[in-house]
């Protein structure tokens, strides 16, 4: 066999048969075994277990395959992982026994002086503290590792446990508490658990404490005090901030001077609270100004006690019997001869405004408030502001008040501007001027105007004010249209063909004045009957003037003109009816025909010679022209 396969069975021989003889042979190999049997040189922290004899410093051999004993020399390691803590004590794998072999993992030895002991299981990613047992969150986070891991602080007891010749490139021996690394500002008053009020984000203003959980929960004002004005020094140049063990709260004196002298043996809370000073109120349990011989009630109750009291001496009497010991007569005078002009009448302790004079106390006066008068607003009527307010204005007439909207209409007898006349207190628009009041007047309202609503007459101008109610002319022509043109000129008035009562009831008018008398059925034809209306420009006109007297104008010809002539192409149907009544007829059969009626023939019935018909569209034609005069031919 080679010379080194046979060097490395002669070792493990010898091995299995003792170290001692081991070393012998060892020893007469020299360099030459060693080169043979190592992988490679030890790193510079373990360069003292370097050579052949001193395998078994780090190795058990003789159980099978060769053992690690990190842990045999590394006991700072070994009570870690017995305590489990820290960073090994997560990442070793297996039992406490097994736990050697795991050190391999991290920390690979003989690959020479130069080596680093330390391979991180990532080493392009950063180092997660978490692993170490604390993560490093908020300030922390930034710091670099040798703000924390250096040799001031480790603890003593680590120190002797640990082997490094350089404690300042160690890792080890770190508390987690904050003293470990932070002075304590507070001196052991609040205990060593910094985190209860503060944590890695921010000293000041520390999130976990709250003042409501202490012996002297914060409220009112004092929750915008700062700390450091009850929390001072002490002693005040240099010394620790004081958190405990002094009586703030035993007594408000502790912070606040007493301003009135022990007046109310220093117990502050019964007048006042942490919501403000001033004001004082009196607390529950506290002073009641009930019990005194004037007790606060509506306003009274937040007024401050420095207004009433001017001096700081409580006890001193203050006027208090009338209202004017303390307030001005704010209506320099008015209402002395009112129960001695005191404020009570009309005012109470709830408040100034509203004053408490209603309008049933205002009927009691000179003036009582109706209607409308009644909501009218004290100022509308009580010009003025403050002290000038004058509350007895004069009322003789309701223009003392009220301006004239009608522009002085009314200014003459009978009315003399007295609005009462037609208004009432209920309401300005509902007048009560009546249809008989309009009968005194010059226009006295009859028939249909007495239904007419007022502004159909007297319009409603964009300005009230401008409404008229006086005119200078009472024709109908002032309101109405003519519908009859210039011909209305003739007929004088109105009245002279129409009514009131209806527009289409014509009056008294005599047609015989016209040359064309109204007898039998014409008596109760209307007048558009005749006279058609036309709407010239679109506006109806009804004229009167030249209506044709024909009958033909207004009637048909029921005889198809079988009685027109060259001349006379609307006959005269006068010659034969009458406007009594259109049958029986009044033709003269003697004056108007070639065929005299004698005898027999003036008993027989038109109809029995006139029989001859002819259909015109639905209607049925007597002909009477061309009717047979000879015997023979209605005759045998």
């Amino acid at each position: 066999m080679a010379d080194g396969e046979a060097l490395r069975f002669f070792f493990r021989m010898l091995v299995r048969r003792g170290i001692a003889a081991a070393a012998v042979l060892l020893g007469f190999w020299g360099a030459t075994a060693h080169a043979q049997m190592s992988p490679g040189d030890l790193s510079q922290a373990h360069k003292d277990l370097e050579g052949p004899l001193k395998c078994v410093s780090c190795h058990a051999f003789g159980a099978g395959a060769a053992q690690l004993k990190c842990l045999d020399c590394h006991e700072e390691i070994r009570r870690r992982l017995e305590e489990k803590r820290g960073y090994h004590a997560r990442v070793v794998k297996g039992t406490l026994k097994q736990a050697s072999q795991d050190c391999a993992r991290c920390h690979a030895e003989h690959n020479g002086r130069q080596h680093q002991l330390v391979r991180w299981r990532t080493p392009k990613a950063r180092f997660d503290h978490k692993e170490a047992g604390w993560a490093l969150e908020g300030k922390h986070a930034p710091l670099a590792c040798e703000k924390c891991h250096n040799a001031s602080k480790i603890s003593p007891e680590d120190k002797a446990t640990l082997k490094r010749s350089d404690l300042g490139k160690s890792y080890l021996g770190l508390s987690q508490k904050c003293t470990n690394c932070h002075v304590d500002e507070h001196h052991n008053d609040l205990g060593a658990n910094c985190l209860r009020c503060h944590n890695q984000e921010t000293w000041k203003a520390p999130p976990g404490f709250s003042h409501d959980k202490s012996a002297y929960p914060l409220t009112g004002l004092h929750q915008k005090v700062g700390c450091e004005k009850c929390h001072k020094r002490m002693p005040p140049q240099g010394g620790h901030v004081q958190y405990k063990n002094f009586g703030f709260f035993e007594t408000c004196k502790s912070c606040h001077k007493d301003p009135h002298g022990g007046s109310f043996a220093g117990d502050c809370q019964k007048c006042h609270s942490t919501n403000g000073w001033k004001p004082a109120r009196p607390a529950e349990g506290g002073f009641d100004h009930g019990k005194t011989e004037y007790p606060l009630k509506g306003k009274h109750a937040a007024v401050e006690c420095k207004k009433c009291h001017k001096t700081e001496n409580f006890k001193a009497k203050v006027p208090h019997e009338r209202c004017i010991d303390c307030h001005k007569d704010q209506h320099n005078g008015q209402f002395l001869k009112r129960d001695g002009g005191e404020c009570g009448a009309c005012h109470t302790e709830t408040g100034w405004k509203p004053a408490s004079f209603t309008a049933k106390d205002h009927a009691k006066t000179r003036y009582p408030l109706l209607g409308k008068h009644a909501t009218v607003a004290c100022a509308e009527c009580h010009k003025g502001t403050g002290a000038a307010t004058n509350y007895h204005p004069e009322f003789v007439s309701c223009r003392n008040c009220h301006a004239d909207r009608h522009r002085g209409q009314f200014a003459a007898a009978p009315h003399e501007n007295r609005c009462e006349r037609c208004h009432a207190e209920q309401s300005w628009k509902q007048a009560r001027y009546t249809p008989a009041d309009h009968l005194k007047s010059k226009m006295p309202l009859t028939g249909a105007h007495v239904a007419v609503s007022c502004v159909e007459c007297h319009q409603r101008a964009a300005n009230p004010e401008e409404t008229k109610f006086r005119f200078g002319s009472t024709r109908c022509a002032e309101c109405h249209e003519t519908p009859h043109g210039t011909l209305a000129e003739k007929f004088g008035s109105c009245e002279n063909c129409h009514t009131t009562r209806r527009w289409k009831e014509t009056g008294p008018f005599d047609h015989s004045t016209t040359g064309f008398a109204l007898t039998g059925k014409h008596r109760g034809a209307t007048c558009t009957g005749c006279h058609k209306p036309e709407i010239p420009g679109g506006r109806k006109l009804i004229t009167f003037r030249g209506t044709t007297q024909q009958c033909g104008a207004c009637h048909a010809d029921v005889h198809e003109g079988q009685f027109q002539t060259a001349t006379e192409r609307k006959p005269d149907c006068g010659r034969c009816h009458t406007t009594s009544n259109w049958n029986p007829t009044g033709f003269d059969h003697q004056k108007h025909s070639t065929f005299s009626l004698a005898g027999a023939h003036e008993l027989v019935p038109c109809w029995m010679c006139h029989a001859n018909r002819r259909e015109v569209g639905t209607r049925k034609i007597v002909i009477y022209r061309g009717t047979p005069k000879k015997c023979e031919e209605c005759h045998r």
